[in-house]
């Protein structure tokens, strides 16, 4: 009957927030409610719970009613529809779940701050917040009324512990609550959680203070309703008198009364009643406009600030009445710190921060200046507020020493996460600085990174220009942690970044195709993601082949293939070389067949000189599966294709047959029969040494390998020209027995070999070395297997280790390389590593360091490195520091191994320890065969160098003093040829350990006083010894004769006598083998070889210098009288410095153009100089120049690097400083050019190799000159109809034209900022052009560009990606191109989905991500502007890096308002169109509970926007 609020409550519920943030505040706390029924009432009870529970429902039925029904207030059935359940009714079995919407808001339901978990809800969606009705739907739509279910009686069982006796004691009257009567709390009387309902010790007037009843007021005298007048009597008792209608004229019932009767009554009742209820909705519809403001802010005291702050951080305290007074000063930095410090709840400091941020940004918008600035303004103080949001969470962060930090953490992190999900902060700034920081951070700091950016990283991996730096990161974490010595510490770390790497690369592969980061990390990763299921190895491979296809050339014709091969071939001679490099060989095609065929002619090219070479092809060839290629057919038809009349080009194809026979990868009966096929041997001369190929090579076959049967067919075919089996096996029999005696093996007593003297070992290994490849690998198989594999097991018989004198090794090593069957030299020094002795080890380490190109290209130099380095390991607890010859050259071997860099430091440092405790531990001079070398005076020195080791630092005085006394003493022995000369060298070197720089500036100094000399013994007399001992390092004598190498070349005219040959001798004794003599022992001469091959390998750019001078110092000699004889004019000098140069040019090829093709003033070294460089080309002419179009007719892709350095000697012989120079090297140019064109024109474009070697100038214009051609001939739509003839041979010059380009762009000399051009992305307009068009002319032609010419363009764009770099501080040009390009990519790709068996449409999406990592914010920003409002491709939205915002061109629909048109009033359906007006969305400004008086329309989003209605 009344319709008052009830007492002691505010006049109006809390206002919902209409955002849907849930940031509204909490209610007052209430009691508890059960989810079935409301609390009994509290009155007093009895004792016996059964008594209780079966009478109070039956009592209060019986007292109010016995049928329950809704009735009551207004007030009353508005507090049922909010969820409180009454006890006579149960909620409809629709809604049973306990966490439904419709349940009332409890205490209980709510976690405090302490029962909070660690981290919070982490997720950054937007947060919600339980409102009155624990309402968490999305508004703006109201909640679901309750239904209602009358229940269903429940037995309760009684209770077996009933009370013996019953209270009988006279109990007070109570007045009882009728069970229907809603129950509210109080305001400001929260009430307390866990209380029980039935707590009998309470009194009714404390429950009473807890809990009231709304429309319940028993009589007590005092209440208006109890007294009585004649109103109330008469209408009742109203908390507010009902307004009384104006009092009708006339009654309904003459109007209605005849449609009742009428047969379309009910309709015209339903149209009457319909237009009642839209007239009622229309007058109780809120109109007015919303008078929502932020709440203000006023300045208060310090206290106040305080007291204020503390009331927010409570939660019982309304929000509305904290919007009175927000205290000034509070905001930044200084509102993150306060909320806390104060703990405030989450939801209501983000309350706070809006309020604080509307004020600041209404603050822009009334200064009256324009537009611009206000946006802008508004701009800087949202990144100014993410930086303090930054700063907020990294110090939080960083105060991990503060006892509560991980409560601070995790408030700090909830924070943030929630601004972010309501859009408060810069976004893109924000994950900017996250990446940032999970890029610089280290391994401590690494963990709590990663959970924030977990956090994030799904909005992330959206974008490109955050999701390409996130995976960049996460992967150089993971790699750096799985590749680190510390990794066992680092296992959990470790393991986290790899299972969340491998999830990144199931969620967003996207992000993995960058080339440069999968270059870095990709051989960390595959072994990783090896041992990893078989959708992730899938992807793995998926992503590789994406960035594959982006790094490798994009040309698939045969002579870019066949150059690419070659290069990599080339590399496997160079050291160190990668482990990657054989697997790059294999994948640098899909034809086995032209793989296969280009390794045979590389292997027998004599542009490539050395036994490396023919292990490494025969590397290769064993790496191809047996079911991709016939490894033994593609050498049968190689042999009948090419005639092979070079001796030496045939010694290589024996070899690699022979190795390929000892691996089983090449079939002899196959062979065999081919011969048999082609008509067999008939002539004797087919057997002989210089006889056809195909048929000696049966000779050369390693024998002692077949079977029976093959060795009897092969006796069978060898007879027939008067070649016997017999005489071969008589010939390695005699070998062996010769071999055997020269190594003190006893051979039979009846051998005639047994009575002569034995041959000596160099006579032995010339016949070995010029015998056939049959005998040589019986006589190694022997030597290896037989004889050293016996001594080992000799040697084991009854000794733990191999005690094997030097000597015998030092034999066996001979003979194997004079054999150069270095597999089986392998062999033996697997045997050999078992031994115990030093020296032998050390001599076995020295070998594998001579040979180490030919042990990596069999794959075998780790291992046995490996093999050596456990016996040091092994040895040095028992010998000391006499494994120090072991350890020296373990030393020297390390670093020329790829990857073992860790492990060369280690040893390097063993050795520096090593040699100082040698020094004072060294014998004397005097001791051994030394003491008869030196007499008195030299003993005096020795003692003085063994004084000197007991100083902790070497007296630079007496070093000085010491070593220019020992240098005297040599020189003075250089004339005599004196046996003391090693003596002093040795006494130099236990010098230098003391102070190795001091003495190397000393040697130095030295060196260069014997360079001035006019009259001194030849260098090779001088130097070896010194540079075996390690007195002399090599790189000190390279840096003396290159010293002032310019200076001297002007002056050299004035160089007399020793003086004016040095740099030749230099070079002489680099180049000549050295033998054994008085001086050198074979130790010395064997290690000076190592350091021979070592610096041919390893110090090539500084030897091409040394080449250089010598070349200048020959031609310089021409003008003395009378002529000396120089050390280039002897023949054999001669060979050797050809060879060199090919080693030289094939190790360095730029280096050696760059040193040749200086200009020089003297005309007789360019003549020699071209002279040379013409017979390095072509071997069998005498020499002359060669014209650009005869050095083009040459190049293949063996013959590259010298044309190359032709060309540029051609190229560098007019000075461009003076006007005729200039003007002769463009003429130049022309002529290049115009050879370019003809060589193009003739189809041989392997001449385009060599084009990264010349200068940037001419690598440059010979590009835009192809470029411009191949862009001309693609076709396009205006060039219809279309020829389909003309179009082949367009495209087979196309490829050739992009063939130059990708040589040139892979080369280092060119501006890689301009190779983008606006050409390419009119040609790509074309493309589209005909893609898109419908036009049946065009189906060829759109057939012919899918096939084809798209492919093309975009290798030739995939080559611009991989290939342009891009400095971000400043615009680049072709930085508009590039934009412009990437949305015409962006449309090709949309087109390319109508074709998705082209499957072009993903190489576009990788090409266009290669191009957007290089483009500036200004250009993406353009980008985004001309695709967004025309499509919503995700692709597209990742590609350019923009997400779409929710709150982004809003717009409002609505209809304009004829409120007296009453037709709108009958037929609501009717009414004018809907209009679309902007919607500006303020998020700052989305609050509830922002004033402190209620309002009709005082909400952030206006209520007109939703028809909101009045109730």
């Amino acid at each position: 009957m009344t319709t008052r609020p009830p007492l002691a409550t505010s006049q109006r519920q809390p206002q919902r927030s209409l955002s849907g943030s849930g940031l509204s505040q909490r209610p007052a706390a209430q009691r508890s409610l059960p989810q079935q029924y409301l609390p009994q009432s509290p009155i007093r009870r009895t004792d016996n719970p059964n008594e209780q529970g079966a009478d109070g429902n039956d009592g209060s039925q019986a007292r109010y009613g016995a049928t329950p029904r809704r009735g009551g207030s207004k007030l009353k059935l508005e507090l049922a529809n909010d969820g409180i359940v009454h006890v006579g009714f149960v909620e409809s079995p629709h809604n049973t779940d306990p966490m439904s919407a419709s349940k009332a808001f409890t205490p209980s339901r709510v976690m405090s701050m302490a029962d909070a978990p660690d981290m919070g809800d982490m997720s950054p969606q937007t947060s919600r917040c339980h409102t009155v009705d624990d309402d968490s739907a999305p508004l703006p739509m109201p909640p679901r009324r309750a239904r209602f279910a009358p229940p269903a009686k429940r037995f309760q069982p009684p209770t077996g512990n009933a009370p013996g006796k019953k209270d009988s004691r006279a109990k007070p009257f109570a007045l009882e609550v009728p069970p229907s009567a809603p129950r509210y709390a109080p305001v400001g009387k929260p009430e307390l959680c866990n209380r029980s309902r039935r707590d009998n010790g309470r009194s009714q007037q404390n429950n009473n203070t807890q809990a009231e009843f709304a429309d319940f007021y028993p009589w007590r005298g005092g209440h208006p309703e109890d007294q009585f007048s004649d109103n109330i009597i008469r209408i009742g008792y109203f908390d507010k008198p009902p307004q009384h209608p104006a009092q009708e004229t006339a009654g309904a019932k003459a109007t209605l009364f005849p449609f009742i009767k009428h047969k379309a009554g009910l309709h015209t009742l339903s149209n009457i009643f319909t237009s009642i209820l839209s007239q009622r909705r229309h007058i109780g519809q809120i109109t007015s406009s919303s008078t929502f403001k932020p709440p203000p802010r006023v300045t208060l005291t310090d206290t106040k600030r305080e007291a204020w702050l503390k009331d927010l951080a409570n939660p019982t305290i309304p929000l509305r009445r904290l919007s009175r007074t927000i205290p000034h000063g509070i905001r930044g930095r200084v509102l993150l710190d306060q909320c806390l410090n104060k703990h405030v709840p989450t939801d209501r400091a983000v309350w706070l921060a809006k309020c604080v941020g509307a004020n600041e940004i209404r603050a822009f918008k009334r200064k009256g200046v324009n537009n611009t600035f206000v946006m802008g303004g508004e701009v800087k103080w949202i990144r100014d507020w993410t930086l303090g949001v930054e700063q907020f969470v990294d110090a939080v962060i960083s105060a991990f020493s503060e006892d509560d930090w991980k409560a601070k953490v995790t408030y700090a992190i909830r924070l943030a996460t929630h601004l972010y999900a309501e859009h408060l902060l810069d976004r893109d700034h924000y994950m900017e600085w996250l990446i940032s920081n999970l890029e610089a951070c280290t391994e401590a700091r690494l963990p709590m990174w990663l959970l924030l950016v977990q956090i994030y990283w799904n909005d992330m991996l959206k974008l490109r220009r955050h999701g390409r730096r996130l995976i960049a990161a996460m992967i150089h974490h993971h790699c750096s942690i799985y590749d680190s010595a510390d990794r066992d510490v680092l296992l959990p770390l470790s393991t986290q970044l790899g299972n969340l790497v491998e999830g990144l690369i199931l969620k967003s592969p996207d992000s993995f195709v960058h080339p440069a980061t999968w270059r870095r990390y990709r051989g960390s990763l595959e072994p990783f993601f090896s041992t990893k299921s078989e959708a992730v190895g899938l992807a793995f491979k998926a992503v590789d082949l994406r960035n594959d296809a982006l790094t490798s050339s994009s040309i698939t014709t045969r002579p870019a293939v066949r150059t690419t091969l070659v290069g990599l071939l080339d590399d496997m001679l160079r050291l160190p070389v990668k482990d990657s490099t054989p697997g790059q060989i294999l994948k640098a095609t899909n034809n086995p067949q032209i793989l296969t065929r280009t390794v045979l002619e590389w292997c027998t090219s004599p542009y490539r000189y050395g036994p490396a070479k023919i292990y490494v092809a025969a590397t290769i060839l064993q790496s191809i599966p047996e079911v991709d290629a016939d490894v033994t057919g593609e050498i049968l038809t190689f042999l009948d294709s090419d005639p092979l009349r070079d001796m030496t080009r045939k010694q290589n194809v024996y070899h690699l047959v022979s190795e390929l026979i000892r691996s089983g990868n090449f079939s002899v009966p196959r062979y065999i029969q081919w011969l048999i096929a082609r008509g067999g041997l008939h002539d004797p001369s087919e057997a002989q040494p210089d006889g056809p190929c195909p048929m000696r090579l049966l000779v050369e076959m390693p024998a002692h390998l077949f079977n029976d049967a093959m060795k009897n067919m092969r006796a069978t075919l060898l007879r027939r020209v008067q070649f016997f089996v017999e005489d071969e096996e008589n010939d390695m029999a005699t070998a062996i027995r010769c071999i055997k005696h020269a190594l003190s093996d006893p051979p039979d007593y009846n051998d005639a070999i047994a009575r002569k003297p034995p041959m000596s070992l160099k006579k032995l290994a010339n016949k070995i070395g010029r015998s056939s490849r049959s005998l040589k690998f019986g006589v190694c198989s022997w030597l290896a297997n037989d004889f050293v594999g016996n001594l080992t097991l000799q040697y084991h018989h009854g000794k733990p280790y191999l005690e094997s004198p030097w000597i015998r090794f030092d034999a066996v090593r001979t003979l194997l390389e004079a054999a150069q069957d270095f597999t089986m030299l392998g062999t033996a020094l697997s045997y050999m590593a078992h031994s115990s002795n030093v020296d032998t080890l050390s001599y076995c380490v020295d070998t594998l360091s001579i040979h180490l190109p030919v042990f990596v290209a069999m794959g075998s130099a780790k291992t046995l490195f490996h093999s050596f380095y456990g016996r040091l390991r092994a040895m040095s607890v028992d010998h000391g520091l006499a494994i120090r010859p072991l350890l020296a050259s373990l030393a020297s071997l390390a670093p020329r191994l790829a990857g073992l860099e860790s492990m060369a430091s280690q040893l390097r440092n063993e050795l520096q320890s090593a040699d100082r405790s040698n020094a004072v531990d060294a014998s004397s001079p005097l001791s051994d065969n030394m003491a008869n070398q030196l007499q008195d005076e030299e003993t005096e020195l020795g003692e003085q160098i063994e004084k000197l080791a007991s100083y902790t630092s070497a007296d630079r005085h007496t070093m000085e003093r010491l070593f220019h006394t020992l240098v005297t003493k040599l020189t003075n022995c250089w004339t005599k040829g004196d046996e003391r000369q090693r003596p002093y060298c040795m006494l130099l070197a236990r010098l230098r350990v003391f102070d190795a720089q001091y003495f190397d500036v000393l040697m130095s100094e030295w060196v260069q006083h014997t360079r001035r000399l006019t009259r001194r013994p030849p260098i090779s007399q001088l130097y070896p010894l010194l540079i075996s001992c390690g007195c002399l390092p090599f790189t000190t004598l390279l840096a003396t004769a290159l010293k002032n190498l310019q200076q001297n070349a002007q002056n050299q005219s004035y160089a007399v006598g020793s003086a004016s040959t040095y740099m030749q001798e230099i070079l002489q004794m680099l180049m000549i083998p050295f033998r054994p003599g008085q001086v050198m022992t074979p130790e010395d001469c064997y290690r000076f070889r190592i350091v021979q091959e070592q610096a041919r390998l390893e110090y090539a750019r500084d030897i091409m210098l040394l080449v250089r001078g010598s070349l200048g110092e020959y031609a310089a000699s021409r003008n003395q009288q009378p002529p000396m004889v120089q050390p280039l004019d002897d023949e054999n000098v001669k060979s050797h410095f050809f060879d060199l140069l090919k080693s030289l040019i094939l190790v360095d090829p730029q280096a050696a153009s760059r040193t040749l093709s200086l200009r020089s003033p003297n005309p007789k070294l360019v003549a020699l100089i071209e002279g040379l460089t013409t017979k390095l080309l072509v071997p069998h002419e005498n020499g002359g120049q060669k014209s650009f179009e005869q050095v083009l007719s040459l190049a293949n892709e063996f013959t590259l690097p010298f044309c190359q350095i032709k060309l540029s000697l051609n190229l560098a012989m007019h000075d461009p400083s003076t006007p005729e120079g200039a003007e002769k090297l463009q003429a130049q140019f022309e002529q290049l050019s115009i050879a370019m064109d003809n060589a193009i024109e003739a189809d041989n474009v392997m001449w385009t190799g060599m084009l990264s070697c010349l200068s940037s100038d001419i690598t440059l214009h010979l590009k835009n000159r192809a470029e411009a051609r191949f862009l001309d001939l693609i076709p396009s739509s205006k060039a219809l109809p279309f020829d389909e003839a003309s179009s082949k041979s367009d495209l087979h010059m196309a490829e050739n034209l992009l063939t130059v380009v990708d040589s040139v762009l892979r080369g280092a000399s060119v501006p890689r900022a301009s190779s983008l051009s606006s050409g390419m992305a009119d040609k790509l307009t074309d493309l589209w052009e005909i893609l898109t068009s419908t036009d049946e002319e065009c189906t060829a032609l759109k057939e012919t560009v899918l096939a084809h010419w798209l492919p093309l363009l975009l290798s030739c764009l995939a080559l611009q990606a991989s290939h342009t770099a891009l400095n971000d501080a400043s615009k680049p040009p072709g930085v508009d191109s590039r934009a412009r390009l990437l949305v015409i990519l962006a449309g090709v790709a949309l087109e390319l989905d109508k074709y998705p068996l082209s499957g072009l449409g993903p190489r576009v999406f990788d090409i266009a991500l290669a191009l957007v990592d290089g483009l500036t914010e200004e250009s993406r920003l353009q980008c985004v502007r001309a695709v967004k409002d025309y499509t919503a491709d995700p692709r597209l939205r990742y590609l350019f890096s923009f997400a779409p915002d929710p709150a982004e061109n809003l717009m409002l629909a609505y209809r304009e308002r004829t409120p007296h048109d009453r037709r709108m009033m009958m037929n609501p359906g009717m009414g004018p169109p809907e209009k679309l007006a902007p919607f500006v969305y303020r998020r700052w400004e989305i609050l509830n509970e922002p004033t402190p008086v209620v309002g009709e329309n005082d909400t952030s989003l206006s209520l007109t926007l939703f028809d909101a209605r009045k109730i």
